[in-house]
């Protein structure tokens, strides 16, 4: 059917350079989703008829690079841009290929047979992600017949068997719930039942793909409730026990709304995203916790303190992996928590590389504790990074957010249901 959205002119572009090619193209996904739902992508991915090593040919070398095994697709750079290009696959056969090695029979380990467009929407996971946009010819093309209308319902529907769609891939429950909690979708019946009866299975889930999905998460300006998903339908005790273990008690819930609080002012463009600060805030309390200290009462710094600061990093993610850059990154911002109450530090503590960072941190505690944090923001400035990157300002750190509206004891943005800019 015809339709109209706004796609950006360089995206076109790159859809328009495939199909010169001869390639059927077209953007799949999450985009189109979000462009029905009025909302901006992230990111645009592309689905084509061609193989990895034909969009390299249209692209070249330089600009076009394969990755994956068990699914290979391309990354091209196109005006500055990292797009990720898949060629359209079949649905995978299923045979006991994995009886063996004591997996689900029907968990996909590898997924490179290609095959049609209406192929490739078959054997994708929900019919809100199965949607294909020619932003050429301004057509959409909705192939389960069903996917428009669960996005204008709101409605996570599993395509096909729901039971064999979390075999085949665990992590898709992750996705399901990441709808629930980012859109405040519903899940259809079937698919819910289905849900429920396979949580063990993510157990089976790559471990790689399980960090990079916990790293979208906490890359997001959604974490709160993508957690807050997975706590509802039972999956927070295998994705991160700790967290699920602290829920609903002070510490716990401290965590949540200090993460909520980043989360707002990401989306409202307060401060650029970061994992490594999304892990710190989430980690704060326990920190406290571990330290005797009630919610909200920062610790003295010594070797004690960088000790349990360490040791819920550890902990707090497992079973997943961080990359170790993020948790040192989180460590440091951590370890200066407490200097901020130390005048004689001051000096010391703005010219250290994590600073922005912790700064940040601190306007979030503030804003959760007192409401308000224009007072803290004064006291403790942004720094240009002139030193750093010749005379730009960092982004992010232009400060002047104004009131938080929020008091000690009151609600957060979170239990309000309070959104930000842009959401």
């Amino acid at each position: 059917m015809k339709h109209e959205l706004p796609v950006p002119a360089h995206v076109v572009d790159l859809i328009s350079e495939l199909q010169e090619a001869g390639y059927e193209s077209y953007i799949v996904g999450g985009a189109i989703r979000d462009l029905l739902l009025g909302r901006r992508p992230k990111d645009f991915d592309i689905s084509t008829s061609a193989t990895p090593e034909e969009v390299r040919s249209v692209f070249g070398r330089r600009s076009a690079r394969i990755i994956g095994k068990r699914f290979r697709l391309v990354h091209v750079t196109w005006c500055g841009e990292l797009f990720e290009v898949s060629t359209f696959r079949q649905a995978p056969e299923h045979g006991g290929a994995n009886a063996k090695k004591d997996l689900p029979e029907n968990l996909i380990l590898s997924d490179n047979s290609f095959g049609t467009a209406e192929e490739d929407a078959w054997r994708r996971d929900f019919t809100v992600n199965a949607l294909f946009f020619d932003p050429v010819k301004s057509e959409l093309i909705d192939f389960t017949g069903q996917g428009i209308e669960d996005i204008q319902n709101r409605v996570v529907r599993a395509i096909g068997n729901p039971g064999l769609r979390f075999e085949e891939d665990p992590v898709r429950m992750l996705r399901a719930l990441k709808l629930i909690g980012q859109y405040d979708f519903t899940m259809e019946s079937a698919t819910e039942n289905a849900l429920f009866s396979h949580l063990e299975l993510i157990r089976v889930a790559s471990p790689s793909r399980l960090a990079l999905e916990l790293e979208k998460i906490l890359a997001s300006s959604y974490g709160d409730k993508h957690f807050q998903a997975f706590h509802d339908y039972g999956l927070l005790p295998y994705f991160l026990p700790e967290l699920n273990n602290a829920w609903d008690t002070p510490h716990g819930d401290y965590a949540l709304n200090l993460l909520n609080e980043r989360n707002c002012r990401v989306r409202e463009g307060v401060y650029r995203n970061s994992i490594s600060l999304a892990m710190a805030t989430l980690a704060l309390p326990f920190v406290e916790k571990g330290l005797g200290r009630n919610p909200g009462e920062l610790w003295e710094p010594g070797p004690d303190s960088t000790a349990a600061i360490r040791g819920v990093l550890d902990t707090l993610f497992k079973p997943q992996t961080m990359m170790n850059r993020m948790t040192l990154s989180a460590e440091r911002v951590l370890i200066l928590q407490p200097l901020f109450g130390d005048e004689q530090a001051r000096e010391r503590l703005i010219e250290a590389k994590s600073y922005p960072h912790s700064r940040e941190l601190l306007l979030i505690r503030t804003a959760v504790a007192e409401g308000d944090s224009a007072e803290m923001e004064r006291l403790w400035p942004p720094v240009s990074s002139r030193r750093r990157s010749g005379g730009k300002r960092e982004r992010g750190e232009s400060g002047g957010n104004g009131p938080r509206r929020r008091r000690r004891g009151g609600r957060s943005r979170r239990e309000r249901g309070e959104k930000g800019k842009g959401e």
